[in-house]
C-alpha cells in the first residue's frame, strides 16, 4: 500500500470517527476525553463512564433543564463540561456560561478543568492554538484564566466562560448553555437564577444543567423538590454515594464513622437522605411516625381555631386548627395554591375558606363550624395608602371574621415562633403507650404541603434562635402563628376572669343543647 493509499485511508477512518462523535456525545466522551484522577498512578485517565454518569447524560441530551443532586466526588463536573466541550467542537459559536461558589479557586478551576480536556483531545481533531502548526486549518483552542475559546476556521468561536456568582451575574450574559455548579451553595441564587432564566429561555432553546451535593433550605433543593413534583419543567438526577462502583459497604461504614454528622449529606444513599441531612436543619424533632396522622372525625364540640399567612403574587397559605381535651393540638386542614397556579383574590380565597370550614354536628349533619378566631400575619391589617383597604378588609367581604393579629412577645416575633414550635414537636412518651411516642401537636397526612415544608426548614445563618428565610415561608409562618395564638391562650392560668377556653366551649355547648332539649 502507498503513501496515497495510506493518507486516503487515515482520511476516511478521521472523517468516519468525526461522524460518529458529531452524533453521539457517550462515544466522544468515552473515545475522545481524558480527565484526572488524582488517585491513579497516571493522573491522566481516559473518562470511562459508570452507569450513573451515563443516566445523567442521557437526561442531559433529552431536556433543557436538568437538575443533578449528588454524593461527593462522582466525576459530575468533569462529565458537565466534556458535554459542554462536545457542544463547542461540533457547534460554531456555541456559548457556555458556568457560574461558581467564588471567583478564586472555583470559577478558576472550571477552566483549568475544561483546559486539561482540550489539551488531551486527538490533535487530528483540535489543536492548542499557540501550538498550531502554520499550516493548519483545522480547530484551536486556547485558555486564558477565566475562559476558554475554540476557534472555528471560517465561522463563529464557541466560548466558555466561567463567573463567580454575585447579585447581578445573571444580567451580564447571553448563552446557549449555562451551568450552575454546587449550585446549592451559590449566594445570591434565587437573584441569579430570576435574572439568568431569561437569557436562555428563547424560542429556540438554551440549556441549563445545576449540579449540586444539597443544603438545606437552598433554591437547589426546592428546585429539584419540585422537579420530583413535575411542576416547574426540570428533568431530575439523583446520584447515590455508590455511583462510583468502587465504593461498596465497607467503604460507606468507614465513612460514617470519620463524618458521623455530615454522611447523609455529602454521601447520601437516598433522595431522602439528602432532604433530611445538614446541622443547620430547624426542627429535627420532627417525624411523619410522629407528628402525621390519618385523620378521623373530630368531635363537633373541640375548640377550632385558623391560621393565615396572607399572599396574592406570593402563595397564601390557610391552616385549621383543633385541641383535644388533653391538650393535644391537631392541624386538619389546609388551603394553598402552587405557584404555577392562577393567583386567587384575597376576598375569593375567603369565600372559599368559610365554604370548606364544614363539620358533622352531634346529629351527623353538616354545618358551618363554630371558628374562635383566625390568626393573620400582621401585614393583613396595614391599610392600602391609596385604597384605605387592609387586606383584613378583604377577608370580612368574603366571610371569614374574628381575625386576630398574632401574640406579641418580649423577644422577636421570629424568635418567640420558632421557640413555640419547638414545644410542640418535642417527642414525648405517650403515656398510655410506653413503646409509643407523641407531640403536642399532630398533623392530618391531608395537609401534604405543610408536612413537605417542616423538614426543609432550615436555621437563619446568622442567628439559629430563628428559621432562615427560604421557599417554603408561607407554610411555615402560618404553623407558627397559629401555635403561637393558641399558646397565649392555653398557657394562661385560669381564674375568674379568664376561663380555660377548652372548657368554656365545651360547657357552652352543652348549655346550648339543653336549652334546645327545654323546649
Amino acid at each position: 500500500m502507498d503513501r496515497t493509499e495510506l493518507v486516503q485511508q487515515a482520511t476516511t477512518k478521521v472523517a468516519k470517527k468525526y461522524s460518529q462523535w458529531y452524533s453521539n456525545c457517550a462515544q466522544f466522551i468515552q473515545e475522545a476525553v481524558k480527565i484526572e484522577d488524582r488517585d491513579s498512578p497516571d493522573i491522566t485517565i481516559p473518562f470511562e463512564m459508570w452507569g450513573g454518569q451515563k443516566d445523567a447524560l442521557d437526561t442531559i441530551l433529552s431536556n433543557r433543564l436538568t437538575v443533578i443532586m449528588k454524593a461527593r466526588q462522582l466525576g459530575l463536573t468533569w462529565l458537565v463540561l466534556s458535554y459542554a466541550i462536545w457542544m463547542m467542537v461540533f457547534k460554531q459559536g456555541f456559548s457556555v456560561v458556568a457560574l461558581s461558589k467564588r471567583e478564586d479557586p472555583d470559577a478558576k478551576e472550571l477552566v483549568r478543568r475544561i483546559g486539561f480536556i482540550l489539551k488531551g483531545l486527538p490533535k487530528w481533531l483540535i489543536r492548542e492554538k499557540k501550538m498550531a502548526p502554520k499550516d493548519w486549518q483545522g480547530l484551536t483552542w486556547e485558555v486564558t484564566v477565566l475562559s476558554a475559546t475554540i476557534h472555528h476556521p471560517g465561522g463563529q468561536p464557541s466560548t466558555f466562560q466561567s463567573m463567580t456568582a454575585s447579585p447581578d451575574s445573571g444580567r451580564s450574559f447571553t448563552a446557549n448553555l449555562v451551568i450552575l455548579d454546587e449550585w446549592a451553595y451559590q449566594m445570591w441564587a434565587n437573584e441569579i437564577w430570576t435574572a439568568a432564566y431569561p437569557t436562555i429561555n428563547r424560542p429556540t432553546g438554551g440549556q441549563v444543567i445545576g449540579l449540586s451535593t444539597n443544603r438545606r433550605g437552598s433554591l437547589f433543593e426546592f428546585t429539584f423538590r419540585e422537579a420530583m413534583r413535575g411542576v416547574n419543567g426540570f428533568a431530575y438526577v439523583f446520584l447515590p454515594w455508590n455511583t462510583d462502583p468502587r465504593r461498596d459497604d465497607d467503604w460507606y461504614e468507614a465513612t460514617k464513622k470519620a463524618l458521623p454528622s455530615a454522611v447523609l449529606q455529602e454521601y447520601p444513599a437516598t433522595v431522602e437522605d439528602a432532604f433530611s441531612a445538614g446541622e443547620g436543619t430547624a426542627f429535627p424533632e420532627f417525624s411523619r411516625d410522629v407528628h402525621v396522622i390519618e385523620p378521623f372525625d373530630i368531635p363537633h364540640w373541640w375548640y377550632r381555631w385558623r391560621a393565615n399567612d396572607p399572599g396574592y403574587t406570593d402563595p397564601f397559605f390557610w391552616l385549621w386548627f383543633t385541641i383535644d381535651p388533653d391538650g393535644i393540638v391537631y392541624v386538619y386542614r389546609e388551603y394553598t395554591r402552587e405557584r404555577s397556579e392562577d393567583r386567587v383574590t384575597y376576598s375569593a380565597q375567603a369565600k372559599k375558606v368559610v365554604s370548606m370550614s364544614k363539620m358533622k354536628d352531634e346529629k351527623d349533619k353538616n354545618v358551618e363550624e363554630n371558628i374562635a378566631f383566625t390568626v393573620v400575619g400582621r401585614d393583613a391589617f396595614t391599610r392600602h395608602p391609596e385604597t384605605g383597604k387592609a387586606i383584613v378588609n378583604y377577608y370580612h367581604e368574603g366571610g371569614v371574621t374574628r381575625l386576630i393579629e398574632p401574640p406579641r412577645d418580649r423577644s422577636t416575633d421570629r424568635i418567640h415562633r420558632k421557640a413555640v414550635v419547638h414545644e410542640y414537636l418535642e417527642p414525648y412518651l405517650d403515656g398510655n403507650h410506653e413503646d409509643k411516642r407523641t407531640a403536642k401537636v399532630r398533623i392530618f397526612d391531608t395537609c401534604t404541603k405543610l408536612i413537605e415544608c417542616i423538614p426543609l426548614l432550615v436555621t437563619d445563618d446568622h442567628d439559629p434562635e430563628k428559621v432562615g428565610d427560604s421557599e417554603h415561608d408561607h407554610a411555615y409562618d402560618t404553623f407558627g402563628m397559629g401555635l403561637q395564638a393558641w399558646h397565649s391562650r392555653g398557657s394562661k392560668k385560669p381564674n375568674d376572669e379568664h376561663v380555660n377556653p377548652i372548657k368554656e366551649h365545651k360547657e357552652r355547648k352543652a348549655r346550648g343543647k339543653n336549652r334546645r332539649k327545654l323546649t
